[in-house]
């Protein structure tokens, strides 16, 4: 199933700056297809991103995310989750090819990270100590 066309979709992001996460810019998806996730760079160097989750050949779940600088320069995962209220995620830890955001006042998810590596990203979300963890292994679209 291809979103591409849903990132049309998407809020304009006032707030610049989130290139040094240009390995993210592309379209994953997990060896079962059952999640897709597509991540474009905006003109005003933010990223933007479309998450969906397939359950018996249905949408079961979408969210549609920004990744962009604050006011204070610091990097801001924000998720759009369908029927949630929205939440920020602050980044914590910026590598070469990985990303930490946390946000300690959140239920659940607390932390989000990703990490890249050639064709494959890896996604994982638990709560700050890293327990209740949940891994996305997702590999390029073709």
């Amino acid at each position: 199933m291809r979103i591409l066309s849903a990132l049309l979709l998407l809020p304009a992001l006032s707030a610049a700056g989130a290139q040094e996460l240009d390995w993210l810019v592309g379209c994953w998806v997990t060896p079962d297809g059952s999640a897709q996730e597509v991540w474009v760079a905006e003109g005003d160097g933010s990223l933007a991103g479309f998450s969906v989750s397939v359950v018996n050949g249905k949408v079961g779940f979408y969210e549609v995310l920004s990744i962009a600088r604050n006011e204070d320069g610091a990097l801001v995962y924000t998720a759009h989750p369908v029927g949630q209220a929205t939440t920020s995620f602050t980044a914590s830890a910026v590598g070469k090819n990985s990303v930490l955001f946390q946000n300690a006042d959140h239920d659940y998810p607390q932390q989000i990270r990703y990490a890249r590596e050639a064709n494959r990203l890896n996604a994982t979300i638990s709560l700050l100590d890293g327990s209740r963890p949940v891994s996305f292994d997702k590999v390029a679209c073709d």
